[in-house]
């Protein structure tokens, strides 16, 4: 056997046993920078994409609460557009969907894996018991708690309540299954009266916007800082439909 033959033989050797060793807390990039199957690497810093998801729409109304007879993916679509103008000129700022059209949420997730350097912030209103009101942020990476923390913490300076659950980890298609950071925010409760009656103001509406666009900027400014301690990964499989909700 020639020189040649053995030291290809000894680094093919080498690779298999360093994937041998390598668990699932292994970062596994994909598609090229920016990307990460479980997330389990530091917040984002100096990106300079943003996707904006608009949530339901078309057929999918959305929450069961009305916002003076506006469904929740009426009022989605106003904060995401009012999002992409407060962000546009510091960002590429781009819209899942622009107008009222029902796009499956894997497909959704198919756009943010082509996104490239970018974060996902998909853009929602809640329901529940009229007791319930004010803001919810919903994270699952590691890569997602800073912008998620930093969206909730600005959020509360123009949403009032604070009988909801606030910062909430949990496994959703739009928050496990992109592999950029990505964010649910649910940016009030359409059961709740008296947040129903400020979310059908363009101004509030505005104001939300630009609260989320604040913490955005302030994630891309400075990644992690101030944030820490981050939470451990956890190595879940992708969401699915017919996954239980928690």
């Amino acid at each position: 056997m020639n020189q040649t033959i053995v030291i290809r033989c000894g680094l093919l050797l080498g690779v298999l046993l360093l994937a041998a060793c390598e668990g699932p807390g292994t970062t596994e990039f994909v598609g090229g920078a920016g990307h990460s199957v479980y997330g389990d690497r530091p917040g984002p810093k100096g990106f300079h994409t943003v996707l904006i998801d608009a949530g339901h729409g078309g057929r999918d109304s959305g929450a069961r609460g009305r916002i003076r007879g506006m469904p929740e993916k009426v009022v989605a679509l106003d904060i995401a557009k009012q999002l992409q103008g407060e962000l546009s000129g510091s960002f590429h700022a781009s819209l899942t969907r622009s107008a009222d059209v029902f796009i499956p949420l894997n497909d959704r997730v198919a756009m943010a894996n082509k996104a490239g350097d970018a974060i996902l912030v998909s853009i929602h209103l809640n329901d529940g018991p009229r007791r319930l009101s004010g803001a919810e942020t919903y994270w699952w990476r590691t890569d997602s708690y800073s912008l998620a923390k930093r969206v909730q913490s600005s959020l509360r300076g123009v949403v009032k309540g604070s009988n909801n659950r606030g910062l909430v980890r949990r496994r959703l298609r739009l928050t496990r299954n992109p592999e950029i950071p990505g964010i649910l925010v649910e940016c009030g409760y359409v059961s709740n009266p008296g947040e129903a009656d400020l979310l059908s103001g363009p101004g509030y509406r505005k104001r939300i916007a630009q609260a989320i666009a604040r913490a955005i900027r302030e994630q891309a400014a400075n990644g992690d800082a101030g944030m820490e301690p981050l939470p451990k990964p956890i190595y879940a499989p992708p969401s699915k439909a017919t996954d239980a909700r928690s």
